[in-house]
């Protein structure tokens, strides 16, 4: 479940649509308080995750978040805030003492759910273990090394070429560059990076392709290293 904390109604109706259509579990609070007691109702289901917004009247987001490291049960739940322009330094000071990382308004679909993505799948490995890749694409050990060099090599002009329509604005070309990176992400089980490739996929214009593609390369980064390690590793 994620749990979002907004006293703007129209905030929190936008942000509970864009999770939702991703198929989240979504709950509302509209002050940190009220997100406090519905965080300690023994009959709720467990919350992965809090998007709060920083400025609320009462208990802002700050607060909250002070409340919830002070509490065993709520100490753990990762941070999402969300903040103006203005607010961002004082954000970034946050981050590493409860806040994982944060959002300026008005919020981007594509970047809510990058980041969503991003911190609810940190635990998660860039690549499936090697037997598992082996044993579902039916590979042997000796084959399994050149998939993975040639996986980098076609990875490496990907970036290069997303890199390029990045840098020149164009959502359309970012798109098609995008979609090229399913194949050697899904010979690996590359999930985080598979489900990147769908938020670009999904995006629904220019802005959110660009955003959704800056994610991507990261992703992409993190899988040609995961590889290089594998390949050395079997060599």
């Amino acid at each position: 479940m994620i749990l979002i904390v907004d006293d703007e109604p129209a905030s929190l109706v936008l942000l509970e649509m864009i999770l939702k259509r991703d198929n989240y579990v979504v709950r509302k609070a509209t002050t940190g308080r009220e997100a406090l007691r519905l965080l300690d109702r023994e009959d709720e289901q467990e919350c992965e995750l809090l998007i709060t917004d920083i400025r609320m009247p009462e208990m802002d987001g700050r607060q909250l978040v002070t409340q919830l490291r002070a509490n065993s049960r709520t100490s753990s739940i990762p941070v999402i805030m969300c903040t103006s322009t203005a607010d961002r330094g004082t954000v970034m000071a946050l981050i590493g003492q409860g806040v994982r990382d944060y959002i300026v308004k008005p919020v981007s679909q594509a970047t809510l759910l990058a980041k969503v993505r991003s911190v609810l799948e940190a635990d998660l490995p860039v690549i499936e273990p090697q037997a598992r890749t082996m044993q579902r694409t039916g590979i042997t050990p000796g084959e399994y090394r050149p998939m993975a060099r040639a996986a980098m090599d076609s990875l490496e002009q990907i970036a290069i070429e997303l890199d390029a329509a990045l840098k020149g604005r164009n959502g359309r070309v970012v798109r098609l560059v995008a979609d090229r990176v399913r194949e050697p992400a899904s010979s690996f089980g590359a999930k985080r990076t598979i489900r990147a490739v769908r938020t670009v996929g999904n995006s629904t214009g220019d802005r959110d392709a660009l955003e959704a593609g800056d994610q991507l390369m990261t992703e992409i980064a993190d899988l040609r290293a995961a590889l290089r390690i594998v390949s050395e590793r079997t060599a």
